[in-house]
């Protein structure tokens, strides 16, 4: 179907289900409740609309950034009206009385279970793994995995309400939260986790102008913009590489076929590619110069956190207690997976001992002091390379997006 701007006549997301052409994703078909499940039709249809242009849309930005604010003020607007939704009121109370700061057995902590989002990749681990461990349970919450679609669905569900807490790339969210997407960064799950791959066999050893570039997640997503900072630290502009958008596993045959020179995927994927001698790597988010920068974050709405602080930190807590258990030993990372493969939160034809491989690549649990230096190295390399408008105070944009929670320190 062609796009002619926005495109809403279409069925209500549903997520994927394992396919050949997502090797990143490792869960099972169990389903046992969705993001978009009894959304209501306004905040769901508008949320669609911005997601469709988004990855469709050749606008330029200052208008998409117009478009974006009021989209999502539509968006607020019908939550809170038209969909039946209750409105706060300046005294911090709602309208049927309850209030959101009179401490945690009036918060939504107390009354249910929290919605915990799971996409289904490595990165997000953590998440069902508290939930598991009983450390929710510990925190006094009852909770629920929700299993979400891809990043971006994922990113949309937690903005609408539709789960209460999910794991998304720091690259991904980062320009979206800036144009006005309700959602702030509590906590750094991980670093590392993608990488620059080319053919084994190939001359190639690092980026150059010229080249063309794959990146999986569509262009202006989570990998494109990692691409962007592996260019901007080669010298390089946006304008210098051309990019086209593969899922992950198509971008390798898109590597064997010669359709394009680099290929900017998840490490879950291509590493695998590696070890088997199909191809290497010429540029990671392991190198020593991005050793120490998140990657995966941590996201609760703004909204959420307001009405519910202690609810919020609470989550926080348990998950990076998650991350922390993953952190400490092979035998841990071990552990959490098959605990989640007993739990069928992910298949069991999963190799456990490649996946460990990879989560020892990574440090779990990053202090916020280390988030707070990758979110500002990222607004510099973004801004100088047009990706994060230059008007924008680095100060602003950082309390925009970054809320610190779940780590004493």
């Amino acid at each position: 179907m062609k796009r002619k701007g926005f495109v809403i006549a279409r069925p209500f997301y549903r997520p994927k289900q394992s396919r050949a052409r997502d090797s990143s994703a490792f869960i099972t078909g169990l389903r046992p409740r969705t993001a978009w499940d009894g959304a209501p039709d306004c905040v769901r249809d508008t949320l669609l609309a911005m997601t469709e242009y988004e990855r469709g849309s050749k606008m330029k930005k200052k208008n998409f950034r117009r478009l974006t604010a009021l989209m999502v003020a539509f968006a607020m607007t019908f939550t809170l009206t038209a969909c039946g939704g209750q409105t706060p009121t300046s005294g911090g109370t709602t309208e049927d009385g309850g209030s959101s700061t009179g401490g945690f057995e009036n918060e939504v902590g107390a009354g249910r279970a929290i919605n915990l989002g799971f996409e289904g990749g490595l990165c997000q681990a953590a998440i069902p793994l508290a939930h598991v461990l009983g450390y929710f349970a510990d925190e006094g919450l009852n909770s629920e995995i929700v299993i979400t679609g891809d990043l971006v669905s994922s990113r949309d569900a937690l903005a609408a309400g539709n789960i209460d807490t999910v794991a998304g790339m720091l690259a991904g969210w980062f320009v979206p939260v800036t144009q006005g997407i309700d959602i702030r960064f509590v906590q750094g799950l991980h670093t590392g986790c993608s990488s620059a791959f080319v053919l084994a066999d190939s001359d190639i050893s690092t980026l150059e102008a010229g080249q063309t570039v794959a990146v999986s997640g569509a262009i202006g997503g989570a990998f494109h913009n990692i691409a962007l900072r592996f260019a901007y630290r080669a010298g390089l502009t946006p304008d210098d590489l051309d990019f086209r958008d593969f899922p992950a596993a198509e971008a390798v045959a898109a590597l064997q076929q010669g359709d394009v020179q680099v290929a900017v995927i998840p490490d879950q994927v291509g590493q695998r590619f590696v070890q088997e001698g199909t191809l290497k790597v010429i540029r990671s988010l392991t190198d020593a110069d991005f050793a120490a920068d998140n990657c995966c974050v941590l996201g609760l709405a703004g909204s959420f956190i307001d009405e519910n602080p202690e609810t919020s930190e609470k989550i926080a807590r348990a998950i990076f207690r998650a991350s922390q258990f993953i952190n400490e030993s092979d035998d841990n990372k071990t552990q959490a997976l098959n605990l989640l493969i007993e739990h069928e939160y992910i298949s069991s034809g999963i190799d456990v001992e490649y996946m460990v491989g990879l989560m020892g690549n990574w440090r779990w649990g990053v202090p916020h002091d280390l988030v707070e230096q990758t979110l500002i190295t990222s607004i510099d390399e973004y801004q100088a390379m047009g990706v994060v408008s230059p008007d924008l105070a680095p100060a602003d944009i950082k309390s925009q997006v970054w809320y610190p929670l779940g780590i004493d320190e």
